[in-house]
């Protein structure tokens, strides 16, 4: 029923700031494919906040690979909120999308240029290294670091970690286009955080249809340095962690925590109508079949036409994430 990995990460920005987010995205190549809109009741009806909504569908030469990793963007009248913002990235109903690129330096040069002219106000994780082996071996000129460089940047109207493979590859997770500034990819793998010790990939495994990633086993982290700094961890903040995906495709992936440490409960600003990204969507080949078992796992849904005109439908899952499933039109 599912077509694939994560469709598309939404954003919700203000009406009328439309160039300055299309340019925005342009520089890392998602380019508007289409365009939609939605009056406050119909808007009201699918995502559960009923203002004025104008939509652009943002595509990346990557999305064809496997249909994943395109952009939204939801320009509302009003927005329910000011979202997410530069909330910290291990907080309950955090979000963030994942982006590959072949030169993390240029991208930290460019933010902090731009963040020292004022036109941003950021949170930028350190640049990290964390080595792919572990235990991890020694590396220096004779034997070249093997691993992940990442940074995360987040502002008040995107969250992003860009990431950078050193001294080996993963084919298909993620497309490069060195035609970009950035020479970066689709978007690779969305992230929420569940409830404090309350893990479970249960729903996503059953509705989506999704399993356990190569390389992505559940597991306990968060003592590590890397992760440390990465994920602005206070001292002693573990979490459990598993990375999810949809059969035979590999990218479009949903990674999934939970802290073991209470924490702040930020899923009110993380809904369709907050800032920033406040959703993701997978494409299905029948929303009315998918609704008929959302109900039967206990959660409601609002099915209805959305911007573009495709049959969807907008729910929760059990962990309080909001989601929109998007039926495939031809």
């Amino acid at each position: 029923m599912n077509r694939g990995g994560v469709h598309e990460f939404i954003f919700g920005l203000e009406d009328g700031s439309q160039d300055e987010w299309l340019q925005f995205w342009e520089l890392l190549g998602f380019r508007p494919v289409q365009s939609g809109q939605l009056g406050a009741a119909d808007a009201g009806r699918l995502y559960g906040h009923a203002s004025e909504l104008a939509s652009v569908r943002l595509r990346h030469s990557g999305c064809a690979a496997h249909d994943t990793g395109g952009v939204r963007l939801h320009f509302w009248k009003s927005l329910r909120n000011e979202g997410l913002a530069r909330a910290r990235p291990i907080v309950t109903g955090s979000r963030w999308m994942g982006i590959y690129t072949r030169d993390i330096l240029q991208v930290l040069d460019s933010f902090e240029a731009d963040q020292k002219r004022g036109r941003w106000k950021l949170w930028m994780s350190p640049l990290v290294a964390a080595p792919l082996a572990k235990p991890a071996p020694e590396h220096g000129w004779a034997q070249p670091f093997v691993g992940l460089r990442e940074l995360l940047v987040f502002s008040d109207r995107f969250r992003l970690a860009f990431i950078q493979r050193a001294g080996f590859d993963r084919p298909g997770f993620g497309t490069f286009d060195s035609t970009l500034p950035y020479h970066n990819t689709e978007g690779s793998h969305a992230n929420v955080v569940q409830p404090d010790n309350a893990f479970s990939t249960a729903f996503y495994k059953e509705i989506f249809g999704l399993e356990t990633a190569p390389f992505g086993e559940p597991h306990d982290s968060g003592e590590e340095a890397p992760t440390i700094a990465a994920l602005d961890l206070q001292p002693g903040e573990t979490f459990h962690v598993e990375r999810t995906r949809a059969p035979d495709c590999p990218t479009g992936l949903l990674q999934v925590y939970s802290s073991y440490v209470p924490g702040r409960d930020l899923r009110d600003l993380s809904r369709a109508g907050s800032g920033n990204l406040c959703l993701y969507s997978f494409r299905v080949s029948d929303v009315e079949a998918l609704g008929r078992r959302i109900r039967s796992a206990g959660q409601e849904v609002a099915l209805a036409d959305d911007e573009f005109g495709a049959p969807s439908a907008c729910f929760n899952a059990p962990d309080g994430y909001q989601w929109l499933a998007c039926q495939h039109v031809d």
